[in-house]
């Protein structure tokens, strides 16, 4: 019994002496500020060696986790505030690089603000903080002729970015652009008094990508593809409400509702379709960033324009004969041909498909 005592003794000794003092291998008196000290002038340390596939399949990785990457040929670390695999090598390649968005911004094109200036890497990093909106922007601001650019442009990436994984911490909100509304037909176009009102155009895409870039959002904030425009509403001599403005940073203002237009003949068989300025329809209410606007009720048996979409929603029609058409609804994220992702955490949303 004395000698099961003593032994059991010196386990618990032995034990607390391991655990409270410094280990060393290769060495019998490691550096007192290094939990572990390693000497030898002719071996080294062998990392567990990993595929990138094997490496990704590891769940949870805790912070500082460390491997040696077989297809990068350099050790790997894991950063859990960023959640992604880093590298120690001087390679730019298997590097990840950080880019801090803090300040309002619109239609950012991220290769040429962001992408070229690192031809090696293809890990990105974009945090946006709180209370930043980036949106999209119209280069052309013709009704008939609109061209809507995305918050976030990924599809000018070159070929040479082919794999390039872009990971965006989202706290802000990312924008695309509300559709026009359709205008009520006045009757004046090409001087035909039985003009169809104008359609509603689409909303823009809050981010828009390639075959070359695989997007995904960790979102805590907002993504929404615009709302699109509500379709004007037209018949023959009636008047056409304007249709509403779509949801998204708003474009413009509701659509213009249809005036009274009537023929004006000189007695000769000649005759000409004019806006008499009584009896407008009503216009289209302008969308908001939450909202889309409302159509205008029509007068003169005219019918109403169609209500813009919300957030990621298509327009409606305008209702009754010769119509306008809603604008289809803007995406959350365009082109990722099924690699992109949005992941929501806590308050945040998204409105739009993502493809």
């Amino acid at each position: 019994m004395k000698q099961i005592n003593l032994i059991l003794f010196s386990f618990l000794f032995i034990q607390n002496t391991v655990f409270s003092q410094n280990v060393g291998i290769g060495t019998a008196t490691p550096n007192a500020k290094a939990v572990l000290e390693l000497k030898s002038t002719d071996k080294g340390v062998l990392f567990p060696r990993l595929t990138s596939a094997q490496r990704n399949a590891i769940t949870n990785p805790p912070d500082g986790l460390h491997i040696y990457n077989t297809d990068e040929h350099c050790l790997n670390y894991y950063d859990s505030a960023y959640q992604v695999w880093n590298c120690y090598c001087e390679n730019d390649t298997c590097k990840t690089v950080t880019i801090t968005i803090n300040e309002d911004t619109s239609a950012i094109d991220f290769y040429t603000g962001y992408a070229i200036k690192y031809p090696q890497a293809r890990k990105f990093i974009i945090l946006i903080t709180e209370d930043v909106t980036i949106n999209g922007k119209i280069t052309t601001a013709n009704v008939t002729n609109i061209t809507l650019h995305p918050a976030i442009d990924f599809s000018t990436m070159p070929v040479s970015f082919t794999g390039t994984t872009v990971k965006i911490i989202n706290h802000g909100a990312i924008y695309g652009f509300g559709g026009h509304s359709g205008d009520g037909a006045t009757g004046l176009v090409g001087g035909d008094c039985n003009a169809n009102a104008a359609n509603g155009s689409a909303g823009g895409n809050a981010i828009e990508t390639n075959y070359t870039s695989e997007i995904t959002v960790i979102n805590y904030g907002l993504v929404a593809g615009g709302g699109g425009g509500g379709g004007g509403r037209a018949a023959l001599g009636q008047l056409g409400g304007g249709g509403g403005g779509g949801a998204g940073i708003p474009f413009t203002s509701g659509g213009i509702g249809g005036g009274n237009s009537v023929w004006n003949c000189n007695g000769l068989g000649y005759c000409v379709c004019i806006l008499s300025g009584s009896n407008i329809a009503a216009n289209g209410t302008g969308g908001t960033n939450v909202i889309g606007g409302v159509g205008g009720n029509g007068a003169n048996g005219g019918g109403n324009g169609g209500n813009a979409g919300g957030l990621g929603q298509t327009g409606q029609n305008g209702t009754g004969t010769n119509a306008g058409t809603g604008g289809t609804a803007g995406w959350a994220i365009l082109g990722g041909s099924g690699k992109s992702s949005i992941s929501n955490f806590g308050t945040g949303q998204s409105f739009g498909v993502v493809d």
